[in-house]
């Protein structure tokens, strides 16, 4: 280990900003606690990095206080740069270890009015990835870490087990070959790099950016030997971000409708998984079905869906729903002939003739008048779940009610943060390694912020959710208050309800149309 690190700190990895006539370079060097950023050459004094909004509290800054107004224009400074120490609340990760090597966001190291160029050197064993270009994540490390295949590059540190390893660069090789055969090929050769020493908390994060770089993210001791669910976790994941290289990074979404691209880069993925045999049609259906449910509880009847569809959970859940729903009409219009894939694609091309940029009017204009999308969006707010399950009876689909124990745990708490948040809180909830974290402003009374829960009315919520939720549900009938046990303690609060918790609704879909397709 100490003779790696000692090589590393004679890498230099040269990032060029050009502001006005000026010309700034940064050499990386790596370090036991990670990166050594050190600037030099002309610099506007005082520094100003392009994009303040990145997340760069794990760096120290302090190297920037010599570089202040009246400072020659030849100076130079170092920052310390260490590994972002967590993912929640984060865009694009700064830095993020990929075994003795790294993933830097380059974006993260530029000055204002900045033009990121690339160009490494020394030692031997070690390389940066891409070479050229510096606008998104580039890998530098062991070049023993880079594979170069057909069309593609993985990356990722030898001690990632095998089964995790195929997994992933196989579903890589076959999204590529699938989206490529429905969207042309892309303008660079893309690149995966899996690391398993994400920060989390969740235990699987990625990305894509515009140097054609994914950075796919496991965060858990649990990768080590990972479990059939969390290989199909991967896989499909794996699916969504290389559908994000063309409908993200090719073809360009507006600002405003999240739920467009990556609603649709899940329903691809889907689409494509199933299609190359990564996903089984029942697999998908018991997807689409929880996609389902989980849109239908977070619009519920409230007004204004474009609004409550641009954060959270619903950019997907909803994202979707409004992708397969598209999709079941196109085909049953043309016979099967036309889908969504088919509409992507006509934007993809749209792109490839100078109309990068599309929006929520763009989709919506390849779709029928009397679309059950357009009862979505803007269909009578208390009739839309009955209007939708109309259609989609007509469509061929059927399902059952059956609420698992995690959409207990959800309904429950759910209405518990509805009752005691102000209008407007953020609000959610994380589930930990054996219990739950709540993630709500500091305006919902006795759930507020990260508080960690140990009991619910006597009842643990992860393993006994449906006794909780009956158990809350005889409470709030009674528009009694609920007690909450602080988690490790003795303390408890008291939760306001005051109306009835009803069933929760789990569409289990017992039939529905393939949305497999051919394979070009």
């Amino acid at each position: 280990m100490k003779t790696i690190l000692t090589a590393l700190a004679t890498l230099g990895l040269s990032l060029f900003a050009i502001t006005g006539a000026s010309a700034q370079s940064v050499t990386l060097e790596g370090t036991p606690d990670g990166v050594e950023a050190h600037y030099r050459g002309q610099v506007a004094s005082p520094f100003v990095f392009a994009d303040p909004g990145i997340d760069r509290s794990d760096w120290d800054l302090s190297g920037l206080q010599g570089n202040q107004p009246g400072a020659s224009d030849a100076v130079g400074f170092t920052l310390a740069l260490r590994p972002d120490s967590t993912e929640a609340g984060r865009g694009y990760i700064a830095l993020a270890r990929v075994g003795e090597g790294y993933v830097v966001y380059g974006p993260a190291l530029a000055g204002a009015d900045a033009t990121l160029s690339l160009a490494a050197g020394g030692p031997a064993s070690w390389t940066a990835w891409p070479s050229t270009g510096a606008d998104g994540y580039v890998y530098f490390g062991p070049a023993d870490y880079i594979q170069s295949r057909p069309g593609r590059t993985e990356i990722a540190a030898p001690d990632m087990p095998s089964s995790l390893r195929h997994t992933v660069f196989t579903a890589f090789a076959d999204a590529l070959a699938f989206y490529e055969g429905r969207f042309g090929p892309l303008p660079q050769s893309p690149t995966l790099v899996v690391t398993m020493q994400g920060a989390g908390p969740s235990t699987i994060r990625a990305d894509v950016t515009d140097t054609g770089v994914i950075s796919a993210r496991l965060n858990g001791e649990a990768w080590r030997n990972p479990s059939e669910a969390a290989l199909s976790e991967i896989d499909t994941v794996t699916f969504h971000e290389t559908a994000h290289l063309w409908n993200s990074h090719f073809a360009r979404p507006a600002e405003g409708s999240p739920w467009l691209h990556e609603g649709g880069a899940q329903y691809l993925a889907l689409v494509a998984a199933v299609s190359t045999g990564h996903l089984t049609e029942a697999a998908a259906r018991e997807s689409l079905g929880s996609n389902l449910t989980d849109c239908r509880n977070r619009l519920g009847t409230r007004d204004n869906v474009s609004n409550r569809m641009v954060a959270g959970s619903a950019v997907y859940d909803c994202g979707v729903l409004v992708q397969w729903l598209a999709d079941m009409e196109l085909r049953q219009a043309s016979s099967g002939t036309l889908g969504i894939v088919d509409l992507w694609a006509g934007m993809v091309s749209a792109a490839r003739d100078g109309q990068a940029a599309y929006n929520s009017q763009t989709f919506r204009s390849g779709l029928h008048e009397d679309s059950a999308v357009t009862l979505l969006f803007d269909g009578p707010a208390e009739a839309r779940w009955n209007s939708i399950e109309a259609r989609l009876i007509d469509l061929g689909v059927a399902w059952i009610n059956r609420p698992s124990d995690e959409d207990y745990l959800a309904a429950t708490l759910s209405r518990l943060n509805t009752e005691n948040c102000a209008s407007g809180s953020s609000t959610g909830f994380y589930v930990r390694d054996g219990f739950i974290q709540m993630d709500n402003a500091s305006t919902c009374g006795a759930l507020s912020d990260d508080l960690e829960i140990g009991t619910v009315e006597g009842f643990d919520p992860l393993t006994e959710s449906h006794a909780m939720f009956e158990a809350v549900q005889s409470q709030c009938a009674a528009r009694g208050m609920v007690h909450v046990v602080r988690r490790n303690t003795t303390q408890v609060l008291s939760a306001t309800c005051n109306t009835a918790l009803a069933e929760p609704i789990a569409y289990a879909l017992t039939q529905s149309p393939a949305i497999s397709v051919h394979v070009r």
